[in-house]
């Protein structure tokens, strides 16, 4: 069981600092099962060059994996997601998703049936298209959009740890799952007392 709770959180760890091209070559072999170096660049239009140190990268960090089997002219390593790949995919999603549109009224429509969690995860970094869509010339936010913006983190983070839990619940492991939406439900309560104040 600690090894699931191990494995959700390098998870999430990993979701905060993947690359957009990382998560491009994740979803390619995910949606297309293994591939080639090559098949892998042409699934992300890319070059393999470029390719080639992105799923070392992913390697490394246990993301993926290769095979190495009989040459081929197209190369001798068979690519694929890794278990800790699919689930920083999905966690990756997930803060994406929400970073697009958090609404404010799903945090008073949380369940309240749990007892919250005193390990408070600190918030996610802003995502890439946040970054990406923001004029470049703006000054830092004013002292009173602060709480705001953490209340907003606190909110994506507290909506993973319960697509967390769905998923632990749908593996049969209730206890895990109760974890994973008391700690969500003690993120949403710290948002609603920084968007009260």
């Amino acid at each position: 069981m600690t090894n699931i709770f191990q494995a959700a959180a390098a998870a999430l760890e990993q979701a905060r600092t993947i690359t957009p091209t990382e998560r491009r070559v994740l979803q390619a072999l995910r949606d297309r099962g293994p591939g080639l170096p090559l098949e892998v660049a042409m699934r992300v239009l890319s070059f393999p060059e470029q390719i080639a140190p992105v799923l070392r990268s992913l390697q490394e960090r246990g993301l993926a994996r290769a095979e190495r089997f009989g040459g081929s002219p197209l190369g001798d390593e068979l690519w694929s997601v890794t278990p800790l790949g699919l689930q920083t995919l999905e966690a990756a999603q997930a803060l994406a998703q929400r970073s697009v549109s958090p609404p404010a009224s799903e945090a008073a429509s949380a369940p309240r049936s749990v007892s919250p969690s005193s390990n408070i995860i600190a918030p996610p970094p802003k995502v890439a298209s946040e970054a990406a869509s923001a004029p470049r010339s703006v000054s830092p936010p004013a002292p009173a959009e602060a709480p705001r913006d953490v209340a907003s983190s606190l909110q994506q983070e507290a909506d993973l740890l319960r697509k967390l839990g769905e998923l632990a619940e749908k593996r049969g492991d209730t206890q895990q799952a109760a974890r994973y939406y008391e700690e969500a439900l003690g993120l949403i309560r710290k948002s609603r007392e920084l968007s009260t104040d």
